[in-house]
C-alpha cells in the first residue's frame, strides 16, 4: 500500500477520531487533575507553578473537568500549589518537567472542616504517561554529567536509545544510524533550532562534522531528547531520527565550574596483536561554565567555553613504527616504498612523506552565551549565541591503499549560530512559541601539497601484491570551499479547548549556498606499476578547469516552507489520541545552466529542478492506559515523515551542467607533468570532454517514509522498573535512486554468470547521473527493554534490539558519481533492493549508574555502558586493477563477485584452486553462493563488544566541590587484550579477487591477492585502531 492509499486511510482515521500535545521542542508540559475526597473533579481551583531556579511563574485555574495544563514550560523542578476556598491548599515540591514530555500530577483536596492530614500528591512515571505515543528517549542533566562520556559529544548519549546505533564507519565515531537508516537522514537540533550539516559532507550530520568536533560543548547542554517516531506534527526534517539538545540557562544563584580532561598514549592499551603499538595519541579539553542572575527573577545569563586539542596517529606506517604496518611490513612492499620515494625525490624534487606514521592534529574552540528574560508572568525571552572554530588534518591510509603524508588535507570549519525565542501565554488556555535562527557555516579544505596527485597500482600483480601508493595533492581538496547561510523562522500556537489541545504552526527555512568544488585541479595521474611510474608514463589522466566567463563556485538558494496543524484529544482519562497533518514545500529559485546536449542525447535538461513538490505528512498516534491506574499502557501510531536531501546532491546539478567546467580525461600513454599550474600534459591536449553531467528528475521528492510503531509498557513490582516491548516498521515512500543515462545495455550477457553487458551512449561523456526516486525499501526494528528510572541514587536499563534494513541506495557519498558507482549491483541502472550498509541485526545493551553515599559528604558515582552487537555488513566485489569492468559499464567498484563452484569454472592467473577453495569455504556468504553471484551486503564483519566505565569522586571544599573523574572506554580490552576489537570492511566492501578477463570458452580469469594466497597475510578486515583499545581519560572539575 503506497502513499495515496495510505493518506486516504490515515485521513479517514483522523476524521473518525473526532488533545496533551503542546510540549514544545525546547520546553515541556506540566498538567494535572484536582479532585475532592470523594474523587469528584473540582473546577475553578487556582493553580500556580513556580520554577524556583529562575522564579518563572505559571498560573491558571482548573476547567470544568478539574484539569489544568501549563504549556511551553521550562524543563526542570517545580513547586506547584493548588488552592480553592473551603479546602486545605496543597503543595507539590518535587515534580520535574522533562524536555518534550508531559508531567502529570494529581491532587486530592480535603475540606477545611476536616482535620488537615498529609495527602500524597501523585506524579506519573515518566515512562508511563499519556504524552508517549511513538518512540523517544530523554537524557537528563544527571545522565549527561554521570555517564561515560569520553568523546564529550551527542554520540555518547544517543546510543542509550536501542534504535540509535553509533556507526563508526571508516574511523568516524560520531555518525549515528537510526532504525537502520543512513546517518545523513537525521535531524540535529539545539534548542529546537536546526543544527544540521545541511550540505551533507559529514557522516555525523552536524556542521563542521568533518573536523570531528561536536557542534556544542556538552557543558552547555542541559537535556537531550532522542526521537525515532513522534506523531507531534511539529517534529520534521528526518526519516532516520531526531536529536534535540536544550542548553543550560542562568538561575537566581551564581554557579559554575571549571574543568580539565586529559588522555595520552600512556593511557591507551596495546589491544590485540594485529593492532601493534597504539602510536602517538594525546588529548586535552579544558573550559568553564558560569551562570547567574543579572536581575533576580527577571534576567539571567549563562556562558561556556571549551578548548580541545588532540593529536592522533593514523595507525599505519611503512616501517612498522605504527600499530598496523602497510603490507604487513613485507620486505618487497617496503622496497617498493623506498623506490617510490626515491623516484619522486630524484626525478621531480618532491618528498611524498616519511615512512613512519602521520600524526593528525585536531584543534577546536567552542563558545556559548545565553540570556533569559522573564518579561512579566506571560512571556519568556531567550537569546543565545554558539560559535565553533575547528581544524582537523585528514589522512586515511588503509590495508589496500597507502596514502603518503603529502596527500593529507586540512578541514577548517567556523560555525556561528544566533537564536532568539519567545514563549508566551495568553489567558489560561493559549500559548505561543516563536523562534528565529541565523547561522553561518564556513568550510575550507586546503591540501598540504600542490604536487599533482599520483597513484601507482599493483606493486606486483603476478605475486598477488595488489597494494597501491598514493601521494600528492588530494584530488577533491585542491579547490574546495563552502559557505552556508541559514535563516529559520518557526511559530507554534497552542490552544486548550476542553479535553483538546490544538496546535497550529509554521516552520520555514531559507538557505544560501556558495560551493567551490573543482576536482583534479592540479592534475591526477594513475600509473599501472612502478616501472611505468619511473618511466613517467601514466595510463590515465584527469584534470578539470573552469571555462572562460564562468564562475568558479556555484551559488544557489533553497526556501522550504512548512505548515502543520494537530490535536491531542484526551478522549477518556485513560485514552489519548494524537493526530495532525504537516506539509513541507521546498523551492529552488535559482536555475542551473542550460545545455542543449543533454536534451538531445538523454532527453533531460540540465536546468530542470524540482520546485514546489509538496511533502504531505499525516500522522496518528494513541496512548491507552489499559487499567487506568498508570501501571501499563499500549501506545503506537503511524505517520509519514519527510527529511531533507543533503544539499550537496542538489549542488551537483548546478556544477555539472557541462557549461561551467571542462573535464579532461585521457587514457593510454600519458607523459607525467609535475607542474600543478602547467596542466595538462601534451599527451592529453585535445582530450577535453564534457566529463560528467548531473541531472535530476523534475518530480524528484525529498526522502519520505511511512513509519508504524506499536509498544507495550508495564510497571513492574521491582525497583520501579518498567518493561517495554516495541516494534517499529518503516516503509519507503520516496527514496533516492541513481542512474547513468550515458550507459545502455547491449543485449549481450556475460557467459559464465548471465549479467547484462553495457556500452556508453557517448564516449566523450564519463557519466550522466540522474537522481530520481524509488518506493522500494523498508526496515523492521524490534526492541525489548527493562528500565529503572532514577530514584535513590540508582538508574539503569538493559535492552535487546533487532534490526533488518533494506534499501536501493544508501546515499553514503557527497557526489553523484560515487553514489552511483559504489552501489554494488548486477545492473546499475536497475538497482535492486538489498540489505543496507547500516543494518545491524542484533544489539544488546545495558547501562547503570549509582551514586554511593548520595546524602553524605563524599559521594562517589560509578556508571557503565555495555554494547554487544553484530558486525557491519559488507559485499564481495571484484578488485579494480587495470580498470577492467566486468560488464563494460565503465565502473570498477560495483561489480558483484561471481563465486566459482569448482576448479573447472575459473582460470587463475596466480595462486591455486586449493587456496581459493579454502577461502571460499571460510566465508559462509561465499560458500553458499558457489556457482552464482554474491548478494549485496550478504556478509557480516565479526561481532564486537565494549564496556565503558565512569568513576567520579566528589570532595567538598567549604561551599564548593572538587570532583575527580576517570572514564575508561572499552574496559573489556583492559581485562583481555584480545577482546573489544572493532573490525570492519572498509567502505563495506572486500575485493581480494581481481577480474583479468575471460577465456575463449567463457570462463573468468581471476587474480588472487595475498589475503587468499598467503596464510600469514589473512587479515582481510581493517581495524578501528583507537576504538579497538582501552583508553582512560582523567579529569578534574571544580564546581562553585
Amino acid at each position: 500500500m503506497k502513499y495515496p492509499t495510505r493518506a486516504l486511510v490515515f485521513l479517514g482515521l483522523a476524521l473518525c477520531a473526532g488533545m496533551v500535545f503542546g510540549q514544545g521542542l525546547t520546553t515541556g508540559v506540566l498538567s494535572g487533575v484536582v479532585t475532592d475526597a470523594d474523587n469528584a473533579v473540582l473546577p475553578g481551583v487556582s493553580v500556580e507553578a513556580v520554577h524556583p531556579d529562575t522564579g518563572t511563574r505559571y498560573s491558571g485555574q482548573t476547567g470544568a473537568d478539574g484539569r489544568f495544563s501549563f504549556q511551553n514550560v521550562r524543563p526542570g523542578p517545580y513547586i506547584v500549589t493548588v488552592a480553592l476556598e473551603g479546602f486545605h491548599p496543597q503543595e507539590a515540591t518535587d515534580p520535574v518537567v522533562s524536555l518534550g514530555e508531559a508531567t502529570v500530577l494529581s491532587f486530592r483536596l480535603e475540606l477545611e472542616t476536616v482535620t488537615e492530614t498529609v495527602t500524597v500528591v501523585g506524579e506519573s512515571n515518566p515512562l508511563i504517561t499519556p504524552s508517549r505515543t511513538g518512540n523517544s528517549s530523554n537524557i537528563s542533566t544527571g545522565q549527561i554529567e554521570n555517564l561515560p562520556n569520553i568523546d564529550r559529544g551527542f554520540n555518547d548519549f544517543a546510543r542509550l536509545n536501542p534504535f540509535m546505533v553509533p556507526s563508526a564507519e571508516n574511523e568516524d565515531p560520531d555518525a549515528i544510524s537510526v532504525a537502520g537508516r543512513s546517518t545523513r537522514f537525521n535531524n540535529i537540533q539545539i534548542d529546537g533550532a536546526v543544527n544540521n550539516d545541511l550540505f551533507g559532507l559529514a557522516d555525523s550530520g552536524t556542521p563542521g562534522g568533518q573536523t570531528e568536533t561536536p557542534p556544542i560543548s556538552m557543558d552547555a547542554v542541559a537535556e537531550m531528547k532522542l526521537v525515532v517516531a513522534d506523531y507531534d506534527v511539529r517534529n520534521g526534517g528526518f526519516t532516520g531520527g531526531s536529536i534535540n539538545a536544550i542548553t543550560r540557562n542562568g538561575t537566581n544563584r551564581f554557579k559554575g565550574s571549571v574543568f580539565y580532561y586529559s588522555l595520552d598514549e600512556s593511557l591507551v592499551g596495546e589491544g590485540k596483536e594485529e593492532l601493534g603499538e597504539p602510536g602517538v595519541f594525546d588529548e586535552e579539553q579544558y573550559g568553564f561554565r558560569i551562570g547567574g542572575p543579572i536581575v533576580k527573577d527577571k534576567i539571567f545569563f549563562f556562558a561556556n567555553g571549551e578548548i580541545g586539542k588532540r593529536n592522533t596517529a593514523t595507525g599505519w606506517s611503512l616501517d612498522g613504527s605504527s600499530g598496523q604496518c602497510f603490507g604487513n611490513c613485507d620486505p618487497f612492499v617496503q622496497a617498493q616504498a623506498a623506490r617510490f620515494k626515491s623516484i619522486l625525490q630524484s626525478q621531480y624534487g618532491f618528498d611524498p612523506g616519511p615512512f613512519n606514521e602521520l600524526v593528525r592534529p585536531t584543534d577546536s574552540d567552542r563558545w556559548f552565551l545565553r540570556f533569559d528574560f522573564n518579561a512579566g508572568t506571560r512571556h519568556q525571552i531567550t537569546a543565545r549565541w554558539n560559535y565553533v572554530d575547528a581544524v582537523n588534518l585528514i589522512n586515511r591510509p588503509g590495508s589496500r591503499t597507502y596514502e603518503w603524508d603529502s596527500e593529507a588535507y586540512d578541514i577548517n570549519n567556523k560555525t556561528n549560530s544566533l537564536v532568539a525565542a519567545v514563549n508566551s501565554t495568553f489567558g489560561s488556555n493559549k500559548f505561543n512559541e516563536f523562534r528565529m535562527t541565523y547561522q553561518t557555516v564556513e568550510d575550507r579544505r586546503p591540501p598540504v601539497s600542490t604536487f599533482p596527485w599520483i597513484e601507482v597500482e599493483d606493486l606486483d600483480r603476478a605475486q598477488g601484491y595488489f597494494e597501491e601508493f598514493e601521494a600528492g595533492s588530494e584530488p577533491f581538496s585542491v579547490r574546495n570551499a563552502l559557505d552556508q547561510n541559514v535563516i529559520e523562522l518557526t511559530d507554534n500556537f497552542t490552544w486548550l479547548m476542553g479535553n483538546h489541545t490544538l496546535t497550529f504552526g509554521t516552520h520555514n527555512e531559507f538557505f544560501n549556498f556558495d560551493n567551490l568544488f573543482i576536482q583534479n585541479a592540479y592534475g591526477s595521474y594513475e600509473f599501472a606499476d612502478m616501472d611505468a611510474f619511473e618511466a613517467g608514463i601514466a595510463k590515465r589522466y584527469r584534470w578539470t578547469f573552469v571555462n572562460d566567463g564562468q564562475s568558479e563556485s556555484q551559488k544557489f538558494d533553497v526556501n522550504q516552507w512548512g505548515f502543520y496543524g494537530g490535536d491531542q484529544w484526551a478522549v477518556k482519562s485513560n485514552l489519548t489520541l494524537t493526530y495532525g497533518l504537516r506539509v513541507d514545500i521546498p523551492f529552488f529559485p535559482d536555475e542551473p545552466s542550460f545545455n542543449q546536449f543533454t536534451v538531445d542525447t538523454y532527453g533531460v535538461a540540465t536546468n530542470n529542478m524540482p520546485d514546489g513538490e509538496q511533502l504531505w505528512q499525516p500522522r496518528f498516534g494513541f496512548n491507552w492506559d489499559i487499567g487506568n491506574d498508570g501501571q501499563q499502557q499500549l501506545r503506537g501510531g503511524l505517520g509519514v515523515f519527510a527529511g531533507r536531501t543533503p544539499y550537496v546532491w542538489i549542488s551537483n546539478q548546478y556544477a555539472r551542467t557541462g557549461i561551467e567546467q571542462t573535464f579532461v580525461e585521457a587514457t593510454g600513454a600519458i607523459g607525467f607533468n609535475p607542474d600543478p599550474f602547467g596542466q595538462p600534459p601534451e599527451d592529453a591536449v585535445g582530450s577535453a570532454s564534457f566529463g560528467e553531467f548531473n541531472l535530476i528528475d523534475p518530480n524528484f521528492k525529498f526522502p519520505q517514509v511511512m513509519r508504524y510503531n506499536l509498544a507495550y509498557d508495564r510497571q513492574l513490582p521491582w525497583w520501579d522498573m518498567v518493561g517495554t516491548a516495541e516494534l517499529i516498521y518503516t516503509d519507503s515512500i520516496d527514496e533516492i535512486d541513481y542512474k547513468d543515462l550515458n550507459i545502455t545495455e547491449t543485449g549481450e550477457t556475460i557467459p559464465f554468470d548471465g549479467r547484462p553487458m553495457f556500452t556508453r551512449v557517448d564516449s566523450d561523456v564519463s557519466g550522466a547521473y540522474y537522481i530520481t526516486n524509488t518506493d522500494r525499501g523498508d526496515s523492521t526494528n524490534l526492541a525489548l527493554k527493562l528500565e529503572k528510572p532514577y530514584r535513590g541514587g540508582l538508574w539503569g536499563f538493559v535492552s535487546y534490539a533487532y534490526g533488518d534494513s533494506n534499501v536501493v541506495n544508501d546515499g553514503t557519498s557527497s557526489r553523484a558519481v560515487s553514489n552511483f558507482q559504489y552501489n554494488e549491483q548486477l545492473n546499475p541502472n536497475d538497482a535492486q533492493e538489498a540489505r543496507s550498509d547500516f543494518s545491524v541485526e542484533h544489539r544488546f545493551n545495558f547501562s547503570v549508574a549509582y551514586r554511593f553515599n548520595d546524602n553524605g559528604r563524599w559521594p562517589t558515582t560509578v556508571s557503565a555502558f555495555y554494547n554487544l552487537q553484530s558486525g557491519r555488513p559488507y559485499t564481495y566485489i571484484y578488485g579494480s586493477q587495470n580498470y577492467r569492468s566486468i560488464n563494460q559499464d565503465g565502473y570498477y567498484s560495483n561489480d558483484l563477485l561471481y563465486v566459482p563452484a569448482g576448479p573447472d569454472d575459473v582460470v587463475l592467473e596466480n595462486g591455486t584452486w586449493a587456496e581459493l577453495d579454502a577461502f571460499i569455504s571460510s566465508e559462509e556468504c561465499l560458500n553458499s553462493k558457489r556457482g552464482g553471484i554474491v548478494d549485496r551486503n550478504d556478509c557480516d564483519a565479526p561481532w564486537f563488544h565494549t564496556l565503558d566505565i565512569h568513576l567520579a569522586q566528589d570532595i567538598p571544599i567549604k561551599n564548593t566541590n572538587l570532583q575527580v573523574t576517570f572514564d575508561i572506554l572499552n574496559f573489556v580490552n583492559l581485562l583481555d587484550s584480545e577482546a573489544g576489537s572493532n573490525s570492519y570492511a572498509n567502505f563495506n566492501t572486500l575485493s581480494p579477487i581481481s577480474y583479468e578477463g575471460i577465456t575463449d570458452d567463457g570462463k573468468p580469469i581471476y587474480g588472487l591477492s595475498r589475503v587468499i594466497t598467503d596464510p600469514s597475510n589473512n587479515n582481510k578486515y581493517d581495524f578501528h585502531s583507537l576504538h579497538s583499545r582501552w583508553r582512560m581519560k582523567w579529569g578534574i572539575r571544580w564546581t562553585f
